[in-house]
């Protein structure tokens, strides 16, 4: 594991500022543990994986390099793994006690695996260095949006493939969400927002490469209450993936 940056943090404890300065607020207790649980393993990460396996369709690039932006502990390095089938995982955790834990899961990987505790904004990797990147549920934790998306960018190589999923505003801002986990509310966004986000780094994003949805996981309630009809029928979306593609004419 390599030590390339020291951005400036805030803790859980503190209150969340809107200062420009800042790039990141570390996660809670509670969320980081629910980031390492199998719900979020069995009900989040695997099914975002495998939705973008179906988004992605024919387009998996064949042995490709692939960078894991905001691996946490490193528990989707087995579903890349399994269902893209890269000739090397990158992993990128601007936490270290997360990059930590990612750094052991790396080591029993049997597709080549490194971890590296830097924050995705930095210039950490050469430019065209990888063929694919995923990055879940990062873009909502940073303050460096539009940084962090065109550094993807720059290291995808003419042709590759960004997956980016992020839970959207109304979601992130509910009440339950602010008093268990921890972002920097003044940056959150919706759906088309981070859409425009990507388009606007260079990719190219169609219609069919974007999908938005609301997993039971972020409903209130977790939608028990719109099962039994007593809930109020909400309609947006809380989750999106979309799928951008670097254009083959990019230097």
């Amino acid at each position: 594991m390599s030590i390339h940056s020291q951005p400036l943090v805030i803790e859980q404890t503190s209150p969340i500022p809107s200062h420009k300065n800042i790039v990141w607020v570390r996660e809670s207790r509670f969320g980081r543990w629910f980031l390492g649980s199998d719900t979020w393993f069995r009900y989040v990460l695997s099914l975002a994986v495998l939705d973008f396996k179906r988004m992605l369709r024919d387009r998996i690039p064949l042995h490709g390099r692939m960078l894991d932006a905001g691996c946490g502990e490193g528990l989707t390095f087995g579903l890349l793994e399994t269902h893209f089938k890269p000739a090397q995982i990158v992993g990128i955790e601007i936490d270290l006690e997360q990059a930590t834990k990612a750094t052991r899961v790396a080591a029993a990987m049997t597709t080549p695996t490194q971890v590296i505790h830097a924050s995705a904004a930095d210039r950490t990797f050469e430019h065209s260095s990888f063929d694919m990147i995923f990055s879940h549920q990062l873009l909502h934790h940073t303050c460096q949006q539009t940084e962090v998306v065109a550094e993807f960018y720059h290291l995808l190589k003419p042709g590759g493939i960004l997956l980016a999923g992020e839970s959207c505003q109304s979601f992130i801002n509910s009440f339950l969400i602010r008093l268990l986990f921890r972002h920097p509310h003044m940056v959150q966004k919706e759906a088309q927002d981070y859409v425009d986000i990507v388009k606007n780094a260079g990719f190219i994003v169609t219609d069919r490469d974007v999908e938005t949805t609301r997993p039971w996981w972020s409903r209130r309630c977790l939608g028990f209450a719109q099962k039994i009809g007593i809930g109020k029928n909400n309609n947006a979306a809380t989750e999106v993936l979309i799928v951008a593609i670097k254009p083959l004419s990019a230097s």
